[in-house]
């Protein structure tokens, strides 16, 4: 395994918003994934914050937070590739450490928000967003999450027009 959470070229992830959701991950890797590349984890030292404007999270530095969240191993480079559509410019991945339900410490990679994506301090709920948002963002998802592969692979990108396209599935993005 090395430091970004690789084997061969399989990655592992941690995942801490909307692809905590089976049908939300199912719906953005293209398929359903075994069971037993799926386990509870922690991150430490994070809050797990709405994005400022938007109905999704961010993970926000703070010293003595834990955020709970689903570890997802064997990952292939067209599912991570579909995840990196799905996440947009808002994130980029990052290294982190994570320890499993089991208590093993290991290392994974995370969607982080680069800085200048503004954080709301209120906190997101995984419960909340299933409950308010889940069943419109559905509806939506299919369509969007195509349209932006058909995007990433014609190559038209965000360079051609010098402005950051939008993640698929969300309006602009407030900056700081």
């Amino acid at each position: 395994m090395d430091a970004l959470g690789r084997e061969g070229w399989a990655m592992r992830l941690f995942f801490f918003g909307t692809l905590m959701d089976a049908e939300v991950r199912e719906l953005v890797i293209g398929r359903a994934l075994p069971a037993d590349a799926i386990e509870p984890a922690i991150v430490q030292g994070f809050r797990r914050v709405f994005v400022a404007g938007r109905h999704y999270p961010m993970l926000l530095a703070h010293a003595s937070g834990w955020v709970e969240g689903t570890l997802v191993s064997g990952l292939d480079a067209a599912s991570v590739h579909r995840l990196q559509v799905y996440e947009g410019w808002e994130y980029a991945l990052s290294p982190i450490k994570v320890l499993t339900a089991s208590g093993q410490s290991v290392m994974a990679n995370v969607f982080i928000c680069p800085p200048g994506i503004a954080a709301d301090k209120r906190d997101w709920r995984l419960d909340d967003w299933q409950r308010r948002h889940k069943r419109t963002f559905l509806r939506k998802a299919e369509v969007q999450m195509q349209r932006a592969l058909k995007r990433a692979s014609t190559g038209v990108a965000a360079a051609s027009s010098g402005q950051h396209p939008r993640p698929a599935l969300a309006p602009r993005s407030r900056r700081r």
